[in-house]
């Protein structure tokens, strides 16, 4: 697939249109193509793939039979306009279906961030929705991008300024990809940058960790849960291997992790030499 020179960028988050992240993209993005923001109107994070909508209609009937006509399966979507684009009171998914086919002229590629806060791992490919909605796209056959920024640790708020340098990646990416054929070899890329006050030390080509450690407690009459995974980060004590996406920001690196649907890792080294070219 090749991407116009001038793309159609959809533009979609978890966090909500007004979130600082998807206004630091938009800026970096409309450098490079032409940016139309498609975003929930509050924060929908940990979603996944969910949607609110595309479900068929309740019937009436005392005997529960289902109307087959078409307009049984079709919904309204709610939407607000947004100085952005369109506020939709929908799910990150919801957002990539209605603004990968229901915008003319149709996306030539889909970004979804910048997420406030790193998204590593195999296991988030289910439960993110920055990242479900790029992987969203993909399975709609549209190419895309996850974008998150590393924040454990970080304690001031967050403002768009904080994510231009995600946001100059991304426009990086997004800008060079034309002819290269990348997204012949993949589908979504999942992109993880250091923390703001960090200096990125280069950029690795890495595979999500298939590490996954959640723990939990019963005590006092009460459930607790643990994430080990983010512990690890935290103690900067991880098993994962080198080439993982979680090693990579743990060595303040941005990590590009190159992925197909379903739920597929691919190979780094065919796409290296392109990514690096790129980035």
């Amino acid at each position: 697939m090749v991407l116009d020179s001038d793309p159609h960028i959809l533009l979609t988050n978890d966090d909500g249109i007004d979130a600082p992240g998807i206004r630091g993209l938009y800026d970096a993005l409309s450098t490079v193509g032409t940016v139309t923001v498609v975003a929930p109107d509050r924060n929908r994070s940990a979603v996944g793939r969910s949607l609110s909508y595309g479900r068929t209609k309740s019937s009436d009937d005392d005997d529960l039979s289902v109307d087959l006509a078409d307009s049984a399966f079709t919904v309204p979507v709610p939407h607000t306009d947004h100085e952005l684009g369109y506020a939709v009171d929908g799910t990150p998914c919801d957002c990539a279906i209605v603004g990968t086919k229901g915008l003319e002229p149709s996306p030539d590629i889909v970004v979804s961030g910048c997420n406030s806060g790193a998204n590593l791992g195999a296991y988030v490919f289910s439960r993110s929705g920055t990242v479900s909605a790029a992987m969203e796209a993909a399975f709609l056959g549209t190419p895309s991008i996850a974008v998150s920024l590393d924040t454990l640790g970080y304690d001031e708020e967050l403002e768009p300024a904080d994510f231009e340098r995600a946001g100059e990646i991304t426009a990086a990416l997004v800008d060079g990809v034309p002819g290269t054929g990348l997204f012949d070899r993949v589908d979504y890329l999942n992109v993880n940058v250091p923390r703001p006050d960090r200096e990125p030390n280069g950029v690795a080509l890495t595979r999500p960790t298939e590490i996954y450690e959640m723990d939990a407690t019963f005590e006092d009459g009460a459930f607790q849960l643990t994430n080990r995974l983010w512990q690890q980060m935290a103690n900067r004590d991880i098993p994962d291997g080198e080439d993982t996406d979680r090693h990579a920001v743990l060595e303040e690196e941005v990590s590009i992790s190159p992925l197909r649907v379903p739920y597929e890792i691919v190979d780094t080294e065919p796409v290296r030499h392109i990514l690096d070219d790129i980035v």
